[in-house]
């Protein structure tokens, strides 16, 4: 059985929020880039998560630390992971749309979602 590492499936053009953005303007961006999700860094590392759910609970002139799920709170992939079934059934159970993926100096790197794993399993 061939075994894929997270890196072979997940997303590496994503877009990436400070903890000092402002809602109204992440929620433009998301919308401008079609997209529901995206890591929240500060000094280059992974501090939260932020989801449009996140924003549609907050206000528009929230800042994103506010707003964002915290490291601690989420689930975090490595690239070198292997993609088991495991993490698919749990993306599935928690009804998790999607995971920051850091290499080994935990540094964002891309990110895998459930419309990453359709478009591969697609194929």
């Amino acid at each position: 059985m061939i075994v894929m590492k997270v890196k072979e499936i997940m997303n590496k053009d994503f877009i990436e929020f400070s903890p000092n953005d402002i809602g109204g303007e992440v929620v433009q961006t998301l919308y401008k880039k079609r997209k529901n999700y995206a890591p929240v860094l500060e000094d280059g590392k992974l501090v939260g998560w932020l989801t449009s759910l996140d924003l549609l609970a907050g206000c528009k002139h929230s800042k994103i630390e506010d707003l964002m799920l915290f490291i601690d709170e989420i689930k975090v992939l490595n690239e070198n992971d292997a993609l088991t079934g495991e993490i698919i059934e749990e993306m599935i159970k928690n009804e998790d749309i999607a995971y920051p993926v850091t290499n080994d100096n935990d540094e964002v790197v891309g990110t895998l979602s459930v419309f990453d794993l359709l478009k591969f399993y697609k194929k």
